[in-house]
């Protein structure tokens, strides 16, 4: 397959409540991606006996421990491989982690993937917790807070960015084209600002 032909892949990261989940199905639709959301992936194994044996989640599950890095990994590998050629992937708020990057990297090119985009959603520090501290999620017929949107956990996951996202994300603005957009403002403004960044790579 030409690069002509070849599908736009897109890698989305982002800040903290950037939207990485609402713009990235928005793109996943738009440009017909297989939208690779590996907290969806991972819920997908939870009811599916022949997935979870094959990727030995059962013991992981009931542990409840965190899924180790081996299972994310081979669940990227599997996806890249797996996903019909003429179709792009969105690699939605994933890798998180430099070796996973280097790995995915490895893996498109393997698959022959060359038309390859980096996108990373931006919001100010500020923003991040404003949006996290007053977002809430529908659970069980009634609307609650995240567990884990408060002032302390909030701190701990910017400080996790900061040290793991910004490796992955200097990794990858050094292999393909980078384009980096603000998500302030309603989000209809924002699929347009994202819209008008990604024109060119269409």
């Amino acid at each position: 397959m030409t690069d002509k032909h070849q599908p736009l892949n897109i890698i989305l990261l982002g800040d903290p409540a950037a939207g990485k989940a609402t713009h990235g199905k928005f793109l996943a639709d738009k440009y017909k991606l297989y939208n690779l959301d590996m907290g969806q992936e991972l819920r997908a194994l939870e009811h599916n006996k022949a997935l979870r044996k094959k990727y030995k989640l059962d013991k992981t599950l009931d542990s409840g421990k965190l899924t180790p890095t081996e299972l994310v990994r081979n669940l990227l590998r599997d996806k890249i491989h797996l996903t019909p050629p003429r179709q792009g992937i969105l690699f939605n708020g994933t890798p998180k982690m430099l070796g996973e990057a280097k790995l995915v990297s490895k893996w498109l090119g393997r698959e022959k993937r060359s038309k390859i985009l980096f996108a990373y959603l931006s919001i100010p520090l500020s923003e991040t917790m404003r949006r996290m501290t007053s977002r809430k999620t529908y659970f069980k017929g009634k609307f609650s807070k995240r567990p884990d949107d408060n002032n302390k956990a909030l701190k701990n996951r910017v400080a996790y960015y900061k040290t793991n996202i910004s490796q992955v994300v200097n990794y990858f603005k050094n292999l393909y084209p980078f384009v980096k957009i603000s998500t302030l403002g309603s989000i209809p403004v924002a699929k347009k600002r994202l819209l008008k960044s990604l024109q060119r790579y269409e």
